[in-house]
């Protein structure tokens, strides 16, 4: 295929642009005269001329990149709790050191040595505050790895605890982004071996990706492609050919209204087609010399462990929600089978990253789940952007916060609750690390501190602390014994 230069609109000439890059549908886009047409994107057959709109810097591809940097400029990270605490703690420490020597011995007279001693006992480092926190989170991220997710730090971390809503794209996200054909329905006495058969012999020899569905559902099904003769495309519309086993039948394949340009076509034909496409799915119509034999409905296949992923979302408080640039019923249709409510179609990746921004401001933190170069905007706007997997592209990768190295969903929602087990760690070990300094501070405040127990608190709670968080190394959610790979223990 090649690629499109530059926007523009299409002057002259037919043919199928794959959008992915922009839209992220899986399916190509049948192009004519006066179809928009994106930067990027690419011509899979035919040629066309096209009348440029956009300069090179004004393109919706340049965009992306644009919005994708600046929304990474703007995110603050949320300053490590500890840093700040650390900030106001050791000077305090050092006026209260101070005050323990120059109270008792200027102003009451007592012995210097005594308090000096107090004093330096006070001053004993805070190791286990510093330390619990970066060994709780490097522990965590580690965990994360081995299960195949890459966080790219302590702020990412911190803010996957506090998500409420996740943004999730349709296209290899939710689904595998390829086309499959799901049903096949015959009408008359044709018989499923007929119409994939002949179906399938004539699409062999055609370069459109929904071609190569039907070629693979008929040999899935076990039936051999039958051999045709004077095969012809028409551009962006269907295709003709002569099969050489039906005793020379006549075979049409395409749109509906390719068919009925060239032959007539029972209601219940158009039935047939209304209603694959109310869920969303591409409705390719096989007529034999006469009438029309079959229509076989085409799709994006949903990825097996999806639905669980999002009932685990839903299970742990966080709303998914569907971002998409596939059309409203497309997305719809997915979304019903996956268990999401809340469905946003036919999105340019500007609107999805407005999206974002809108739940983040209605609902609260919000991540977007994502693999394209669509998706960068959305990624580096929301709280946390979270690159899909192998087939993610570098741009989304680059501007997430959390990669996937593989395509499980299921890990989003393990991330979720080892983000809040790890954060609910470092509180625990910070008000232990506290507790123990303050019970110092008022031992030194009655003078009652020694060497022995003050390094004996200090080294102990800094051991437990750290003993605590590599736990989080092995953490699984309720701590229930599970197979490392999968993330609810499900094969």
């Amino acid at each position: 295929g090649e690629m499109i230069p530059l926007d523009g609109v299409v002057v002259e000439g037919q043919s199928t642009v794959d959008e992915a890059t922009i839209t992220g549908e899986p399916l190509p886009k049948d192009k004519r005269a006066d179809d928009k047409v994106f930067g990027g994107t690419l011509n899979k057959q035919g040629v066309l001329e096209i009348r440029t709109t956009h300069t090179n810097s004004d393109t919706t591809l340049s965009r992306i990149v644009q919005l994708t940097f600046q929304a990474q400029t703007n995110r603050s990270a949320t300053q490590q709790f500890i840093e700040r605490f650390a900030r106001i703690y050791t000077p305090s420490v050092l006026v209260v050191a101070v005050g323990l020597v120059v109270v008792p011995v200027l102003i009451m007279g007592l012995s210097f040595d005594h308090w000096l001693k107090q004093a330096i006992l006070v001053i004993a480092c805070p190791c286990a505050l510093v330390i619990s926190t970066p060994v709780a989170i490097y522990s965590a991220i580690g965990n994360a790895g081995g299960r195949g997710a890459v966080i790219k730090g302590g702020k990412f971390l911190e803010a996957l605890a506090a998500l409420k809503v996740i943004g999730l794209d349709k296209t290899r996200t939710i689904t595998f982004g390829q086309p499959i054909a799901e049903d096949v329905i015959t009408f008359g006495d044709t018989t499923n071996e007929e119409l994939l058969a002949c179906a399938a012999g004539a699409e062999a020899f055609s370069e459109h990706p929904l071609a190569q569905a039907i070629v693979d559902r008929a040999k899935a099904d076990g039936y051999e492609p039958h051999r045709v003769k004077e095969f012809q495309s028409t551009m962006g519309k269907g295709i003709q050919a002569r099969c050489m086993v039906c005793d020379n039948e006549d075979i049409l394949i395409g749109k509906l209204d390719f068919i009925i340009a060239h032959r007539k076509a029972q209601p219940e034909a158009k039935r047939e087609v209304e209603r694959l496409q109310a869920q969303g799915k591409t409705a390719v119509v096989v007529s034999f010399t006469d009438q029309v034999a079959g229509v076989i409905g085409i799709a994006d296949k949903i990825k097996p462990d999806s639905a669980t992923a999002v009932a685990d979302m839903k299970a742990i408080g966080v709303e998914p929600v569907m971002l998409t640039g596939d059309n409203q019923q497309a997305a719809e249709h997915v979304a019903s089978q996956v268990g999401i409510t809340k469905v946003f179609g036919g999105l340019l990746p500007e609107d999805k990253a407005k999206r974002i921004t809108e739940l983040q401001r209605t609902i609260g933190p919000a991540a977007h789940v994502g693999d394209g170069v669509n998706d960068a905007p959305a990624l580096a706007t929301a709280t946390v952007g979270i690159a899909m997997g192998a087939l993610g592209s570098d741009t989304a990768i680059e501007t997430a916060g959390v990669a996937l190295k593989n395509d499980d969903l299921r890990l989003i929602p393990y991330l979720l609750q080892l983000s809040r087990a790890t954060l609910r760690r470092i509180r625990f070990n910070t008000a232990l690390a506290i507790l123990v300094k303050a019970v110092f501070l008022v031992l030194a405040f009655l003078g009652m501190s020694n060497l022995v127990l003050a390094i004996a608190a200090d080294v102990g709670v800094t051991l437990l602390v750290i003993m605590t968080s590599l736990q989080l190394m092995r953490w699984q959610p309720g701590g229930s014994g599970m197979a490392p790979t999968s993330p609810r223990g499900a094969p």
